[in-house]
């Protein structure tokens, strides 16, 4: 049996990506943070009894310095051959200024979202290029393509590391039968924005939610296509192409700003 590793896997996407491999008969290694970790059991509960797979649950708080070492051995241990890596887990700091940040949360952020998914790829694609096979998944976001995003600093930045890393990797890894892929979604209906900070979203209600399945589909096709992208949904892909053509910064930080500000007027 082949094995997928997905991290933030006990809600929204990860849950749903997590249900992508099962119902194709690959294995699952699902990680979560302790906050999401008895959902995760439930999770792994409902892929055995559904779709009759191995399913194991894990539990690590990657958003601290040494947790993709300790994840790694805690893979370790069940003794399985992971042929893909999800990358799914990430947090964000939204609706105010990078100089309101508190130190900490940002550290946190980035650990999570740039450093433990960079320490997982480079673990994981060293194990995958001998045997001639693989394929890494990095969730990115539609915010990533957006510079300057307004509001949104350090996560947007963050996602345009994840976008960088993700196609210079698929660029280093032409032939060896290894991919990697990174999906791109804009606002997408899951606790993400609650999480950030961000309860009053209604802004960016108006501009039309993507669904958890939606997203996780496609950047599950466009992995087991070996495609570099996937940027799921029309109206995605109409604002990155504003926001690259735009011919003021200045109007780009603003309109993204405005998106995302915490409080209607």
């Amino acid at each position: 049996m082949k094995y997928a590793l997905i991290t933030g896997a006990s809600r929204g996407i990860g849950a749903e990506f997590a249900k992508l491999f099962a119902r194709d008969g690959v294995g699952v290694i699902l990680c979560s943070s302790p906050r999401g970790w008895d959902e995760l059991q439930a999770l792994v509960v409902e892929l055995k009894s559904v779709f009759s797979v191995e399913a194991y649950g894990l539990c690590q708080d990657l958003s601290l310095p040494g947790a993709a070492a300790a994840l790694i051995a805690q893979v370790n241990e069940l003794d399985l051959p992971i042929e893909y890596l999800v990358n799914n887990a990430g947090v964000g700091i939204v609706g105010i200024e990078f100089q309101g940040y508190d130190q900490a949360q940002m550290t946190a952020m980035l650990q999570l979202n740039v450093v433990t998914l960079s320490e997982l790829t480079l673990h994981y694609v060293k194990q995958m290029l001998p045997r001639g096979r693989g394929r890494i998944l990095n969730l990115s976001a539609a915010s990533g393509y957006i510079v300057p995003h307004g509001l949104e600093t350090g996560y947007a930045a963050s996602k345009s590391y994840v976008i960088s890393l993700s196609e210079a990797l698929s660029c280093d890894l032409r032939g060896t039968g290894v991919t990697c892929t990174h999906v791109a979604p804009s606002a997408t209906k899951t606790s993400f924005f609650f999480d950030a900070g961000l309860v009053d979203d209604r802004r960016l209600a108006k501009l039309g939610y993507s669904q958890p399945d939606e997203v996780a589909r496609a950047g599950y096709e466009a992995m087991l296509a070996g495609r570099t992208s996937a940027v799921p949904g029309l109206s995605n892909k109409i604002i990155i192409w504003l926001a690259r053509i735009s011919p003021s910064k200045l109007l780009t930080g603003i309109i993204s700003a405005y998106v995302v500000t915490r409080k209607l007027e």
